[in-house]
Formats: C-alpha cells, sequence, structure tokens
C-alpha cells in the first residue's frame, strides 16, 4: 500500500503500565509500560515520531491587581522532562505504520533528586504533579497529533532521605523549659512520631496543658502558604500539672491526608 494516501490517525492510542495495580512510585524505582495503537484504516499512516514524555509540572495562582479589580492567573512552570523516542524513521524521517496493531515499550528511571507529588492543601492552592504524555506526530502538519496523558504519583524514597534524630529545646518566661527529642526527622502519613518529652518546672508553676500540632510550611513558585495541624489537645492527659519533672515517650498519629513535603 502506497504512503501517498495517508488515512486518519484516529484516536485510539492508549498506555498501559507494567504494574496495573501500582498506585505510586518512588524515586528509585523504574516507570515502565506499553503505548498501544491500531491502524483500522485500509491505507498505511505516515508519521514523523511516536514518543513518551514523564513531565513534571508547578501549578499556582497568582492575584493580580488595577485600577481597583482584581483577577488572578493559573500559571504552569514545568520543572521536569524527559522524552523517549519509542520508534526510529527510515531514510525520509518518516515511520510508515500499515494497517494493524501495534505497541512500543517505554522505561523511565525516576531520579531521586524529583519532588514528590504535593497535593492542593486548600482551593487554589500550588501543587506539584507528574504525568506521562504518550504522542503520534503527524508528518503532514496540517493534521492533528494525537496526545494523551496519564497521570503518575511520586513518592519520595527512604533511601534517598537522610535520616537523622532531631531535638528542639525552649523555655518560657516562667522558667519552664521544655526538651523534646525525635528519634528520627521523617514522618509517614496515617503512621505514628515517635518522641520524649523532658520537662524541667523548677519554679513548680502550674501547666494547663501540653498540646501537639504539625506546622506545614509551602513555598511553591512565588506562593508561600502554612497549614495547621492539630495532634493533640492534651499530650499525656495531664491537666494543672504542677510536679518539678516530668519525662514520657509519647506516639503521634499523623492523618493520613497529611500533604507531603
Amino acid at each position: 500500500m502506497g504512503s501517498g494516501n495517508s488515512t486518519s490517525i484516529g484516536t485510539n492510542l492508549s498506555l498501559q503500565f507494567s504494574e496495573k495495580t501500582k498506585k505510586f512510585y518512588r524515586t528509585d524505582e523504574i516507570v515502565s509500560g506499553t503505548i498501544e495503537w491500531s491502524n483500522d484504516g485500509d491505507s498505511d499512516v505516515t508519521l514523523k515520531s511516536i514518543t513518551v514524555e514523564l513531565v513534571g509540572e508547578l501549578v499556582y495562582r497568582i492575584d493580580k491587581r488595577s485600577n481597583k479589580q482584581r483577577s488572578s492567573a493559573t500559571h504552569r512552570m514545568t520543572f521536569f522532562t524527559k522524552i523517549l523516542n519509542l520508534c526510529s524513521t527510515d531514510n525520509e524521517n518518516k515511520i510508515i505504520l500499515t494497517p494493524g496493531n501495534y505497541s512500543w515499550s517505554f522505561s523511565f528511571d525516576l531520579d531521586n533528586s524529583l519532588p514528590p507529588t504535593m497535593k492542593q492543601i486548600h482551593y487554589q492552592g500550588p501543587y506539584i504533579h507528574y504525568f506521562l504524555c504518550a504522542r503520534l506526530e503527524q508528518s503532514d502538519l496540517l493534521k492533528k497529533n494525537i496526545t494523551e496523558r496519564y497521570p503518575i504519583i511520586i513518592q519520595q524514597s527512604s533511601t534517598s532521605l537522610r535520616l537523622t534524630h532531631l531535638e528542639v529545646q525552649d523555655e518560657n518566661r516562667n522558667g519552664v523549659h521544655m526538651h523534646v527529642f525525635f528519634h528520627k526527622n521523617i514522618a509517614v502519613a496515617g503512621e505514628r512520631l515517635s518522641l520524649q518529652l523532658n520537662l524541667e518546672n523548677p519554679n513548680q508553676k502550674i501547666i494547663h496543658r501540653i498540646s501537639a500540632k504539625l506546622i506545614q510550611e509551602r513555598i511553591l513558585g512565588s506562593t508561600k502558604e502554612k497549614n495547621v495541624i492539630p495532634l493533640a489537645k492534651n499530650l499525656i492527659n495531664v491537666y494543672d500539672f504542677q510536679e518539678e519533672y516530668l519525662y514520657d515517650d509519647i506516639k503521634l498519629l499523623l492523618p493520613k491526608n497529611t500533604v507531603a513535603s
């Protein structure tokens, strides 16, 4: 069949992941799969390229004011992109596909430098997302290319994080000294965070309660936001404490919906 009467490319482009039940990928893993497409016509299809691209994108909004009017605009900043060419071309830089079914394998190594997927904390807040973009580019510039996007979730590998302990100390104007020791500086949503609390109250002042909260601060693009998550109203169920010393091991449960940082 001649390639001069190139048929419509169709829209039956799909992407299949190798691990179909996998919900997320870590930065030391591999994302792999196949791009599938069928030429259902009677003529050959001539393409310029067949590619799949891994894209990381930061999305945030900027509020603007002019002439006493307020408006907002969504900005998309691509901070990572990697393109794989899935099919070689002939001497004329063309890919000629006769009628039939086709599939092309792909594989991406996820670098440890990639930031994790970050969901929105609130409506119109900034976020980071990743997606794979499969594309069939036609040789004829007047014909529309076929592009399909497939979102993926990327999390930071625990092996790539620098694990260490963390100590925090503070003293108020009444002479109450608090020393908190965290066994590790990494917390996982849906799991418990362990800490040791050492409290010195030499003047035996009344301490009504000891609470805990998680404060998340994120700077994405030109947007800075803060989110406060209450963890415990009273850490050790002690009210109006007036002793000189207090020592306890505490475990705090982080909510499952805690946004990654």
